[in-house]
């Protein structure tokens, strides 16, 4: 369906007044809703389009509110360079004005109608940018999508919650401006990629890591509903302390506002700066720097507005956001986070402080993350990470969707690039799906590439991952767990740690129970 923004493009030289029904090259500026944009032609008729804002900057007396409309431009912006980084501890561009977009596209006309995918950086919602060249869009632009990647706020500018950022809320909510910015992001896509040849009735959401945190949130709330039709999620992130309650404590941590009011008050007091007056000016006068350097970990917060209940009520419920949904872990996730060197020295060690750390509804997680010999440690300890981390609100989104009627998938990614002796660590997949793999990649490599980005780009185009001349990947079901297993061989398994996950599901539940007033 052709964007009305884009049919006035063959009336650019009678200043836009009237309207076209004849196609127009994407070559050609394109028309936007609030201005005209030029892209950089790439080879293979690939073209990319550059630091495309999709918001106003959230300076000044919009930082901590949610994403306005981008503000309207003349003439016709070159969209050639990417940009900033939003905000976080090291990067060489960074800035609050950070909400841009990028697309590549190959499509010849605006009536090409392909399928969209946009995606959504890891970082643990505390870096990254969409700038990285392993996230260069030209791979899947090739085989005919369109892609979008987004930059949103983190860290605190992203997720701190705060009493008085509430009140001034007409909604008396605060947090979750990184998940508002990813909504922001999809209504510019159905407003505007039309325009890129992209098809809005058929967009496909995925991320990786924090990524595929963004994903669960999008999954859980109502207000993406229709904003997107299918969802790929890579290694979701979703931990004991990264959902958290507005306003009460939930069994794992303080309340949202609370943690925000605590970091904000030992910055205060670090400065040496009064807490009298007007709390919201005192706030957005600190500068981005020392915003960067306070104590604060990041959240969703169950607001009641963004997320009605918790993610756990929502999907159990099944009221989520039902599409098409293809997820999926890397077999050695925890390689990432644990190494030899600072992990437990013995199994006394490691008894205390797990035994401690789990409290006393966690003495069944002792059978499978306490070790039996001081040589298994690593191993338990790489096991807990990628399980509590990762497989476990995978497993979560995957149960939520198998019982409904969209169609359900689940891979296992098995592939190390640095060591193919070992198992994937958490973010190996990532050059592969994008097909952005070192100059020293073997031919395995790049088929197993090959390989992962047909399935996504199948996913994407069809809601299934099966296709012509890839191997048959079986749907996901609570019952089989069956799952795709992508590595240097490819075949079929089920039941995925299905004991270690169900003991890790009893003791979130019974931590969260034991916590509701």
């Amino acid at each position: 369906m052709q964007s009305p923004h884009l049919r006035v493009l063959l009336a650019f030289s009678a200043l836009l007044v009237s309207f076209s029904t004849n196609a127009v090259a994407v070559e050609e500026p394109v028309q936007l809703t609030h201005g005209q944009v030029s892209g950089v032609e790439l080879d293979d008729g690939v073209t990319v389009f550059r630091g495309i804002p999709f918001a106003a900057p959230p300076v000044g007396d919009l930082r901590w509110k949610a994403p306005q409309p981008p503000i309207p431009w003349q003439g016709v912006k070159a969209a050639d360079t990417f940009g900033p980084a939003c905000m976080q501890r090291r990067a060489q561009l960074m800035s609050e004005d950070c909400l841009y977009l990028n697309v590549w596209t190959k499509a010849e006309t605006d009536q090409d109608a392909l399928p969209v995918m946009v995606w959504i950086h890891g970082g643990g919602w505390s870096s990254g940018a969409t700038a990285g060249a392993t996230y260069d869009g030209f791979g899947f632009a090739d085989k005919g999508v369109v892609l979008v990647s987004v930059n949103y706020r983190m860290n605190a500018f992203g997720f701190m919650a705060h009493p008085a950022l509430s009140a001034e809320s007409e909604r008396g909510v605060s947090g979750n401006y990184g998940i508002l910015d990813h909504i922001a992001a999809l209504e510019w896509v159905r407003d505007n990629i039309g325009g890129f040849g992209g098809d809005p009735d058929n967009v496909t959401i995925f991320g990786e890591s924090a990524g595929g945190a963004s994903i669960y949130a999008l999954l859980a709330t109502p207000l993406a509903n229709g904003l997107f039709h299918r969802a790929i999620s890579e290694s979701t992130w979703i931990t004991t302390t990264n959902v958290t309650h507005l306003t009460r404590h939930n069994g794992f941590s303080d309340s949202a506002e609370a943690r925000g009011q605590q970091a904000i008050a030992d910055k205060l007091t670090e400065l040496g700066r009064s807490r009298n007056g007007d709390p919201l000016a005192t706030m957005r006068e600190m500068t981005a720097d020392d915003i960067m350097s306070m104590r604060f970990s990041v959240s969703l917060a169950e607001d009641g507005w963004v997320l009605p209940k918790s993610p756990d009520e929502i999907f159990s419920e099944g009221s989520h956001n039902v599409v098409p949904l293809l997820a999926g872990v890397n077999n050695g996730e925890g390689l990432f986070f644990v190494r030899p060197e600072r992990t437990f020295s013995t199994l006394e060690e490691q008894k205390q402080a797990r035994l401690e750390q789990w409290g006393e509804h966690g003495q069944g997680l002792a059978t499978f993350y306490l070790a039996k010999t001081e040589d298994a440690i690593f191993t338990t300890e790489v096991d807990y990470s990628t399980d509590s981390l990762f497989a476990r609100p995978n497993r979560q989104i995957l149960t939520a969707m198998a019982k409904t009627p969209a169609e359900t998938f689940m891979y296992l990614f098995t592939r190390n690039l640095t060591d193919p002796s070992l198992r994937s660590p958490h973010a190996m997949e990532l050059r592969y799906v994008f097909q952005t793999l070192p100059g020293e990649a073997t031919e395995t490599d790049h088929s197993i590439s090959q390989l992962i980005s047909d399935y996504w780009v199948q996913f994407a185009t069809t809601g299934n991952p099966n296709g012509d001349n890839l191997p048959q990947w079986p749907a996901y079901d609570a019952d089989t767990q069956q799952h795709q297993i992508i590595g240097a061989e490819v075949g079929q398994g089920s039941g995925f740690r299905r004991q270690e996950l169900d003991e890790l599901d009893r003791y979130f539940d019974a931590t969260h129970a034991g916590a509701q007033p």
